[in-house]
């Protein structure tokens, strides 16, 4: 899908610093571009880590995405925030790549490898005794996460690492907020039933699952 196809979002208050770097661009202020990469590129970059599981490829997604970010600037309108639109085009970078090259990786590397760390929001709180399996709970989910085929990663890889609204995933991935509901629901049935296989400790699963929903079910 084209830039320009991107569904947006609400409107961006003109008092934000975003507001005015785009609206630099805009009049061709080649600083200003400079420093919305500066802003955005870690973030670009650890979504598409989690997403396509190697870091070469992760760059190359951040390069292309801000490569067409750059190329369109011009024509950007301001019905979205531009982070939203941003990961529009780095959501379909990443899955193109995805399907283009049929990456199927065994996901064992860890993310702290690059300079990341792993978890799921951390506004969420951790009961003391889930301390003990952190280390294999995480280890597990990072693995079961990197299952999921690229449509289902993607969405989870938004909503609970990134703390992207439902609302906001459904502009970014080009869907009604419906099917972003229905897609997490799918990923976590997937996730929970991809853990028992592997690890068949019911514990776990319990535990991993329970962090990545807002709603259990």
């Amino acid at each position: 899908m084209g830039v320009n196809a991107m569904a947006e979002l609400e409107p961006v208050r003109s008092a934000d610093a975003e507001y005015d770097l785009v609206m630099r661009c805009q009049a061709g202020d080649p600083h200003a571009f400079e420093m919305l990469f500066r802003l955005y590129h870690e973030d670009v970059f650890r979504f598409a880590y989690l997403v396509v599981r190697d870091a070469g490829l992760a760059q190359d997604v951040v390069q292309e995405a801000f490569l067409k970010v750059f190329r369109s600037i011009g024509r950007f309108q301001f019905r979205s925030s531009f982070k939203s639109w941003l990961y529009r085009v780095a959501v379909n970078e990443a899955i193109s790549l995805l399907r283009r090259r049929k990456v199927r990786e065994d996901l064992d590397a860890s993310a702290e490898e690059v300079g990341m760390q792993v978890t799921p929001a951390a506004s969420r709180d951790w009961q003391p005794e889930e301390a003990v399996l952190e280390d294999e709970e995480r280890s597990l989910l990072r693995w079961a996460i990197g299952q999921l085929d690229p449509v289902h990663r993607t969405v989870v890889v938004l909503k609970y690492f990134h703390d992207f609204s439902d609302p906001e995933i459904a502009a970014i991935v080009g869907c009604p907020p419906g099917t972003v509901k229905s897609r997490l629901h799918r990923a976590r049935e997937l996730l929970r039933n991809a853990m028992a296989r592997e690890m068949g400790r019911q514990d776990l699963v319990a535990l991993s699952y329970a962090r990545l929903s807002d709603h259990p079910v």
